[in-house]
């Protein structure tokens, strides 16, 4: 396994904005925007919104973890997909 502060970026797509926007339920995207932001973590309602779209080809982890827990749910939750995967090329030493 690779922790998740290695991983700067995740892929994402039109399911993973779909969840997001079913998991947001009636908070508004001005609510998770400012709630992220409180984390420290700067995220737009815009942003939300491309990600709810699937606009977005992928999103920080700082972001989505945020919102995960803004959220108040696991980030499993939002990308029930998740996997990491580390090419042999970067596990090699010269």
């Amino acid at each position: 396994m690779v922790p998740l502060e290695w991983v700067v970026m995740l892929a994402w797509d039109t399911e993973c904005g779909e969840t997001l926007k079913s998991l947001r339920g009636k908070k508004s995207r001005r609510e998770i925007s400012d709630a992220v932001s409180s984390q420290g973590v700067e995220c737009s309602q815009e942003y939300i919104r491309k990600l709810e779209n699937g606009e977005a080809a992928s999103v920080s982890t700082k972001i989505i973890a945020a919102i995960a827990k803004s959220l108040d749910v696991e980030l499993i939750e939002i990308m029930s997909d998740l996997r990491v995967e580390v090419s042999k090329t970067f596990c090699t030493h010269s």
